[in-house]
């Protein structure tokens, strides 16, 4: 080892200290502290320079207090495995300690034949982690396409600008799909895939999700594009905490290129706030029917309420057609946001690529709702605007009634 991993023991018993150093050898620097609460270890952690592991002892009687240090370095500090360690293992012990975020839970004296192997294996995944990250430099870029309401077109459009944005993509570049809208399941459907390891899989494990988990653990399409989607056997709508939501696309973004993001307006504002501001760009998928505009509208007005960022949130309209009233720039003015494409199709070529399994794209490569997702993924990508129909005059005061 060219040079040593630094590593901060957080113990009472200096005996975790000796052990570790004779277990681990000659490559690791131990600093060994016993700060009094979270803000005390996080200023000594970031005072004290670069660190590439955190020890920290959990016992019975002090496991509470532990798991909330564990919790803001982790919270903090993301990249820098925690590992916990302690005389015995006790069941809750050890829940309390995995919960909070560590890594792994090694016993004193009794570890000590794979206590190598595994810290080494922790720092070669968190040297992997740091590569892809440096690599991007965090500057993944998050595109969420947002419904008022639970729709299958959501999904779908995600779905098409994920396979679009695998197909433009160079081949070190990873793009990934996150269904978290519903009908549960829809990507992985229009997509023919089982995933075993789901979005609810992820969010528990944001504090290890690394690039290892990724390419163990995450599904992957034959376009290219890595999948997470909710569980599709799910009934009713699974409750995810916004702050790990908003950490796991934190997390996404230094190692992916691009995050396609599913959503819909049942998922409520606090998610809803998480994953904007973690977005790029907005996408509010709508069409001309007055219900999914007042929808719409109803949504908005909620989001602006909460201070939420919409600055760089746009109209898509989707399925348009001619002379049905509800005009895309008439429906842009009154959200107020500028309009972005509209999106049409063959309503057929779309039901015969969701019951396939295959996209448009392989289905139905002439219809125009292929050549629109693409030039929609491309204004995203490069600023320049999609052409958009002609303003005219229709059913707006249904609209405000």
């Amino acid at each position: 080892m060219s040079a040593k991993s630094l590593a901060f023991v957080i113990a009472d018993d200096p005996a975790y200290l000796l052990w570790l150093e004779s277990a681990l050898g000659s490559g690791i620097s131990f600093t060994l502290a016993q700060p009094q609460d979270a803000s005390e270890l996080l200023r000594r952690l970031q005072q004290s320079g670069r660190f590439d592991l955190l020890f920290c002892e959990f016992e019975d009687y002090n496991a509470p207090e532990r798991a909330a240090l564990v919790e803001a370095v982790v919270d903090r500090i993301p990249d820098l495995p925690v590992v916990a360690i302690g005389p015995s293992e006790s069941a809750s012990t050890v829940l309390t300690a995995m919960r909070a975020g560590v890594r792994d839970f090694f016993v004193l004296k009794r570890d000590d034949t794979k206590l190598a192997a595994q810290v080494g294996k922790l720092l070669r995944r968190a040297g992997t982690a740091s590569a892809v990250a440096a690599s991007s430099s965090g500057q993944g870029r998050v595109y969420s396409v947002l419904g008022a309401q639970p729709h299958e077109s959501v999904a779908f459009l995600a779905t098409h600008l994920a396979l679009a944005a695998a197909e433009r993509g160079h081949k070190n570049e990873k793009v990934l799909l996150v269904d978290a809208s519903m009908p549960a399941g829809a990507a992985s459907i229009f997509l023919n895939l089982s995933p075993s390891y789901s979005l609810l899989d992820a969010v528990n494990d944001v504090h290890r999700c690394d690039a290892t988990l990724i390419d163990t653990a995450f599904t992957k399409h034959g376009g290219g594009l890595y999948l997470l989607s909710l569980p599709e056997e799910g009934l009713g709508r699974p409750l995810i905490a916004e702050d790990d939501f908003g950490r796991l696309l934190q997390v996404f973004k230094s190692l992916f290129s691009t995050i396609i993001v599913s959503l819909d307006g049942q998922a409520g504002t606090p998610l809803l706030r998480a994953a904007i501001g973690q977005s790029t760009r907005t996408l509010l998928l709508t069409d001309q029917s007055i219900l999914k505009s007042r929808q719409s509208k109803y949504l908005l007005r909620a989001l602006r309420l909460e201070d939420t960022p919409l600055d760089t949130a746009s109209l898509v309209v989707d399925n348009y057609r001619r002379r049905l009233g509800l005009e895309p720039q008439n429906l842009a003015e009154l959200f107020d946001l500028p309009l972005l494409a509209t999106l049409t199709s063959d309503g057929v070529s779309r039901i015969q690529a969701m019951n396939s399994g295959e996209s448009m794209f392989a289905l139905a490569p002439k219809d125009p709702y292929c050549d629109g997702v693409r030039r929609l993924l491309s204004s995203l990508v490069t600023g320049e605007t999609v052409a958009v129909e002609a303003k005219s005059d229709g059913l707006l005061s249904r609209f405000f009634r």
